[in-house]
């Protein structure tokens, strides 16, 4: 095997994620317990979030962006360069899943490429009330996404499928992205 051959296997490689949805659903919640393997409490996020998770041979760069209607329009631009997109939804609040779907549709209809992996979290599943995800997945249609996509129910109080999840999303990555 060549040198250069041997210096690209061993090298890091980077991954950009995007982790999105409606204020409130728990986006940095999320990054947070994959960061610290606990709930911890956190504040709204207001613009972007840059976060880095090392992994061995794998740095994610993961951009939490604020949910916001005011900060939806920067969205795009960051979404568009993604390797992956993950869309955090607060299963608990009923009021908001049409808003929450509108949201969705845009940005599969208009910010991602083709080849992106989608991860959707339906969270807050430690609180009784909320969709299941058999009907979240009838609601927004999932079925007929063109993407590659699971979708899991998730609590970053309990630690509900947050690895779970996110080992299937980095698997698929490195799967689309040829990464070792």
């Amino acid at each position: 095997m060549s040198f250069l051959l041997k210096l690209f296997r061993n090298r890091t490689r980077q991954m950009n994620i995007t982790i999105c949805g409606l204020d409130g659903a728990g986006k940095t919640t999320i990054v947070k317990y994959l960061d610290s393997g606990r709930f911890v409490d956190t504040s709204p996020t207001l613009g972007i979030n840059h976060e880095t998770l090392q992994l061995p041979k794998l740095q994610l760069n993961i951009f939490d962006l604020g949910g916001q209607t005011d900060f939806r329009g920067m969205w795009h631009e960051v979404n568009e360069k993604s390797d992956g997109v993950v869309f955090v939804v607060d299963r608990s609040n009923l009021m908001r899943l049409e808003e929450a779907k509108g949201v969705f549709k845009n940005i599969v209809e208009t910010q991602v490429h083709e080849d992106v992996t989608i991860l959707i979290l339906l969270h807050k599943s430690d609180l009784e009330e909320g969709i299941t995800r058999a009907d979240f997945i009838h609601e927004f249609e999932l079925t007929t996404l063109g993407y590659n996509w699971a979708c899991f129910e998730t609590s970053a109080i309990n630690g509900a499928n947050i690895y779970d999840s996110f080992k299937w999303f980095i698997d698929q990555l490195k799967e689309t992205l040829e990464i070792g």
